[in-house]
């Protein structure tokens, strides 16, 4: 063979050598996302450790706040009192993984109440108007009087159901993000589970658990908290055990 011909094939081989190599380097850059040692961090995992430092913030426990993370892009929703909170949160948000923190938390002042409480005064403040009332109109006569307790006892019964039937109400609409909070809030009270990262979210009422818990105890505990939670219909116990 001639030298001209020896160099053709030498070259070719060299090139093939180089597209082998760059190969794996460009498939390698197909992770969703990557945490600052270059491992690959999932969304899942990302939204546990936010929730967990949340849960373990004093400012930020009883908030209501819903995280959510798809490919490292996390959105933060629900209520905080004020900005400096609200601040704080995005601050905790930023775990390794983490491409980008969206901040929709609203600032409301009174976000440590919740609206079955704020149900409750409005129905408690309108009673007490209504036996004042009745109070004055028995003054009048003995009759009166007689007429008005029966009447009375009638309109705090009727009262009574409708305040019922409102607080349910007001339960069933409870927004997922604070479903969310009030599990995890659950998780942080109890023993068993307040040093242990699980991960909720809720869709329609229904809740879903996820991560890796110490014991099969442990995993029936976080549920049956979950399925006492005000506002749960369902829970999806998707707890990994760790062995």
């Amino acid at each position: 063979m001639k030298a001209s011909n020896v160099s053709r094939v030498v070259a070719s081989l060299g090139l093939v050598g180089v597209l082998a190599t760059a190969a794996p380097a460009i498939a390698g850059n197909n992770h969703q996302q990557t945490g600052t040692a270059g491992v690959t961090v999932s969304d899942d995992t990302i939204e546990s450790r936010i929730e967990t430092a949340i849960k373990k913030d004093s400012a930020l426990a009883a908030r209501n706040i819903d995280v959510e993370s798809e490919r490292g892009r996390v959105t933060l929703t629900g209520s905080v009192k004020t900005a400096d909170e609200k601040a704080r949160a995005a601050r905790l948000a930023k775990v390794d993984g983490v491409s980008a923190v969206v901040n929709e938390l609203e600032i409301n002042p009174n976000a440590d109440r919740s609206k079955v409480d704020t149900a409750a005064d409005k129905t408690k403040e309108g009673l007490n108007k209504a036996v004042d009332a009745t109070a004055k109109g028995a003054e009048k006569t003995v009759e009166g009087v007689q007429k008005g307790v029966a009447e009375t006892a009638k309109g705090v019964g009727k009262a009574a159901d409708k305040t019922a039937d409102a607080l349910d109400k007001t339960g069933d609409k409870l927004s997922n993000a604070s479903i969310s909070t009030r599990v995890k809030s659950g998780f942080g009270k109890d023993p068993m589970l307040k040093d242990v990262s699980i991960n909720v979210d809720t869709k329609d009422q229904v809740v879903t658990l996820r991560g890796t818990v110490p014991s099969a105890a442990a995993k029936a505990r976080a549920e049956e908290i979950t399925a006492k939670t005000e506002g749960v219909i369902r829970v999806v116990n998707d707890l990994v055990v760790q062995q």
